[in-house]
């Protein structure tokens, strides 16, 4: 095997709300940087992800998120993309050539339908129904000697071939089901360009707006009570009886 790949591909032409989605998925503070062709980036460095369209396509290309779904369960990465794009197929490809390391996975509607994954120390997920991608292949499976599958083919009768020598083989039938032609022959997409972004694990703090505190009402100074008004009671003359 000589591929890395590590991508989603979400069988939809919808427009991706790319930060919606990826806040979703834990990545924050999106920062766009230069656009790279699929054939750079389809294994990115760590600290990118990069987003790009082909063949009625969205692919994302990054680390960590497409191994986490290479399991039975559903990932919640795929839970949150079959949220979003209703009725279609969330697929998951990672290919790694030093440790033969291989694997597919495929969603639909937030069900998990097949995967499939190893490495050169055997396969490890083997779930779901046979896809029809995958049945041309599996024709030629066999049991060996010590109950182990193999696959022998016709033009090479002599060689046995296992699970993680043609892990790659299963990712490329699957990918024309998406990419119109197998991907290790996808000269137009190794050519498409993909927007790159950075971005943050660590979820910003929002702080919360200080609420003005209400001003305490001005007192007036104290005032002396005011005197009563004055009696003042007019004695009638004396010689008034009136």
């Amino acid at each position: 095997m000589g591929w890395k790949a590590s991508m989603i591909v979400i069988n939809s032409e919808e427009k991706l709300p790319t930060k919606e989605v990826f806040e979703a998925l834990g990545y924050y503070e999106l920062s766009k940087v230069d656009k790279q062709p699929f054939e750079v980036v389809m294994n990115p460095e760590d600290d990118r992800i990069y987003v790009g369209q082909y063949n009625g396509n969205t692919i994302i290309c990054m680390q960590d998120v497409p191994l986490e779904s290479l399991s039975e369960s559903v990932s919640d990465a795929e839970k949150i993309l079959s949220s979003r794009f209703a009725d279609t197929d969330v697929v998951t490809f990672a290919l790694h050539s030093v440790v033969n390391l291989w694997g597919y996975s495929l969603v639909h509607n937030g069900k998990k339908l097949r995967a499939r994954a190893g490495s050169s120390e055997g396969t490890t997920v083997e779930y779901g129904e046979m896809l029809e991608e995958e049945k041309e292949l599996f024709s030629i499976a066999k049991k060996n000697a010590k109950g182990e599958r193999i696959f022998v083919f016709d033009d090479m009768p002599e060689e046995e071939f296992a699970d993680d020598q043609l892990g790659e083989n299963f990712v490329f039938d699957i990918s024309t089901k998406y990419f119109g032609e197998s991907l290790d022959d996808c000269e137009e997409l190794f050519e498409a360009e993909f927007q790159g972004y950075t971005f943050s694990r660590v979820k910003p703090i929002v702080e919360e707006p200080v609420k003005a505190q209400p001003a305490e009402p001005v007192r007036q100074p104290a005032t002396a009570p005011e005197k009563a008004a004055e009696v003042v009671v007019k004695k009638k003359p004396w010689w008034k009886f009136w």
